[in-house]
């Protein structure tokens, strides 16, 4: 029988035990590994590079006419999409992009929209087999339809992290509606996708502070990254990212702030793509930014610009671009680059890299193998693509223009490495008798920004002499977006063109739920917008304030419209829980248990109610007795 001075040693034992564990769980929750052979389902039942995935969207023709109308609110409409053959019910759609969203908005030949799909917006939970969103690009401004494929399938042969992606045939309310890039959505299937858990966090920078410059300690200063968090961050996580800033600045501790080799990785690759509708380029955007435990890294987005499509207007430019100023504007405006290339270990380390990726994907034979499979697998898709930005033979002339421009790319770069050729753009200016000769190509074969089709427009094909999907007026659509309306008079349009718009009527339909201000915002960037609303004094805002909201993306007016705004309706998201039908809620970050946090914690508790037990038996012997 154990005495009692040992039984209460014993059960102080116990009982330190549980809350050690307790503590230790709640203070450093483990993680699953980044490196987990356990990939979610999505991977293997959608992203097959090897198959042209099959997506139909059914919707309702007002509703679908709606998003097309208003494309560039890009808010959701419910839609049940069939992927592969299964079918996920009351998924949400809307039309998504940027410059490319623009250029079909404005060209009345054709609603090619690239396309967001969000299987949890109007379902709490629902996924595609794990995968919380799908982007669905309309591969405009790429008459290779291969750009955006080709450059991926560089980086992640660099190990660098990358979405995935694959073709997709995509049909709505089963017309044919084209020949897109399925790209996972870079959130939070995605994160825990590669890094095993939330506790990291996903930035899209577009704004302020996305050149990564320092501009003081405020957060305010940097509100393009902030705001445009993947998923809920708070102030003292976006703390790190503004140390990370500052050191960057300064040049300082860059491996404690800094996954060096990743960007090291992602720099190489982007440099030899010619890649300017990124960091890089003067827009410095399309990337995203993650940070865990303080270190940032890049990860690269949107890359159907690669191969000199943005900003680069000649093909020998192009072609010589420096590799130690790879950006269209100062190097010293993106320290990214700059602080990292001004370490002689790390020009080194990304020089070896760039040459890794010459030998062993260029020179090697795998670009040109690469192209090949994706031309086998998609060539007849894209003969038969009913609302391409070009024609089957402009795609046709426009492979050997890539695989030339790969080749001299390449030869331009090693020559560079060797010292052969300048390096840096002021090298060049005075030696371009070294550059590689590019007058055997002319990239404007491939696509570009501004790029349109025949007749000066994106959408309209030639028409084929045997008729078919390259015919200038494609199979009828059924009045697919509302229907037979006329069109400008003096643009007259194919009247059979797969979703052609209906007639105006001058209804640029509801805002969303009837909420004034809220066309075009995310509910995430509304809950922003209403709290900067009930700060103000007196319904009078400050000038760092509108400052605030303009960078939210809010026009004058539809400040004034916010201002005016009843306030009950400015409070109305307290009313809600955040969850389903709260239109503004919050969105949970919706961290996942893991089967060692459920062991750490049932551990801790078996052991608290073993001691517990134990002083109960001892009680209830000793009074017993």
């Amino acid at each position: 029988m154990i005495g009692s001075k040992y039984l209460n040693v014993l059960i102080a034992l116990l009982m330190t035990a549980a809350i050690l564990g307790t503590g230790y769980f709640m203070l450093f929750p483990p993680e699953t590994s980044s490196t987990s052979a356990d990939e979610p389902e999505y991977v293997d039942k959608l992203f097959n590079r090897n198959k042209i995935m099959e997506i139909n969207i059914s919707m309702d023709e007002a509703d679908f006419a709606w998003i097309i109308k208003n494309a560039n609110r890009e808010e959701y409409r419910s839609c049940d999409i069939t992927v592969n053959g299964t079918t996920f019910y009351n998924v949400g759609i809307r039309p998504k992009g940027n410059s490319s969203l623009k250029m079909v908005e404005q060209d009345e030949n054709s609603d090619r929209f690239s396309f967001k799909v969000k299987f949890n917006e109007y379902t709490e939970g629902q996924t595609c087999f794990g995968l919380n969103k799908l982007a669905l690009n309309n591969i405009i401004s790429d008459k290779t339809y291969m750009k955006e494929y080709l450059a991926y399938d560089m980086f992640r042969s660099m190990g660098v992290v990358t979405p995935e992606y694959a073709y997709a045939n995509i049909t709505i309310n089963g017309k044919p509606w084209g020949l897109y890039l399925a790209v996972e959505a870079m959130e939070e299937s995605f994160v825990e996708r590669n890094y095993g858990s939330l506790n990291g966090h996903l930035y899209r920078p577009e704004g302020a502070g996305s050149d990564l410059k320092w501009a003081g300690g405020s957060a305010s200063n940097y509100s393009g990254i902030k705001n445009m968090a993947a998923y809920d961050v708070t102030d003292s996580d976006f703390k790190k990212i503004i140390s990370m800033i500052e050191h960057l600045d300064n040049g300082t501790e860059l491996e404690k702030y800094l996954d060096v080799d990743s960007i090291l990785r992602y720099l190489a690759v982007n440099t030899f793509l010619v890649n300017f509708d990124s960091y890089a380029g003067n827009l410095k955007h399309n990337y995203y930014l993650y940070e865990e435990d303080g270190v940032c890294t890049i990860l690269p987005w949107d890359l159907n610009l690669a191969f000199a499509g943005h900003e680069v207007n000649s093909t020998e430019k192009a072609v010589n671009f420096p590799i130690d100023t790879p950006v269209t504007t100062s190097l010293t405006e993106r320290p990214l680059i700059a602080k990292l290339l001004e370490v002689p270990q790390y020009k080194g380390l990304y020089h070896k890299y760039l040459h890794q990726l010459v030998e062993n994907y260029i020179s090697s034979g795998t670009f040109e193998k690469t192209v090949q499979k994706v031309d086998t697998l998609i060539n007849s898709s894209v003969k038969n693509d009913a609302t391409a930005f070009y024609s089957y033979d402009e795609y046709e002339k426009s492979l050997p223009v890539l695989l030339e421009f790969a080749r001299l790319r390449a030869q331009s770069i090693e020559a560079q490495l060797s010292g052969q050729q300048p390096a840096t753009s002021a090298e060049q200016t005075n030696n371009t008798a070294q550059n590689i000769d590019a007058t055997s190509i002319d990239l404007s074969a491939l696509g570009g920004m501004g790029g349109k089709g025949p007749g000066g427009f994106p959408g309209a094909r030639e028409p084929d002499n045997e008729g078919g999907a390259n015919n200038a007026n494609p199979p009828a659509q059924g009045g697919l977006a509302g229907g037979t309306g006329a069109v400008n008079d003096t643009e007259q349009r194919p009247k059979d063109f797969p979703g052609s718009r209906g007639p105006d009527n001058n209804n640029p339909g509801p805002d969303h739920d009837g909420f004034p201000g809220a066309n075009r915002l995310e509910p995430e960037t509304m809950m922003k917008v209403m709290k900067i609303m009930q700060e103000a004094k007196d319904g009078e805002l400050s000038a760092e304030q509108m400052t605030q909201l303009k960078e939210l993306g809010l026009d004058d007016t539809m400040i004034e419209r916010m201002k005016n705004m009843p306030a009950d309706m400015q409070n109305r998201n307290k009313d809600f829980p955040g969850g389903q039908d709260d239109p503004f809620g919050p969105r949970s970050s919706k961290k996942r248990i893991t089967s060692t946090q459920i062991a750490y914690v049932a551990i801790s508790s078996g052991l608290a109610l073993l001691g517990l037990l134990i002083v109960w038996k001892f009680k209830k012997r000793k009074y017993s007795s």
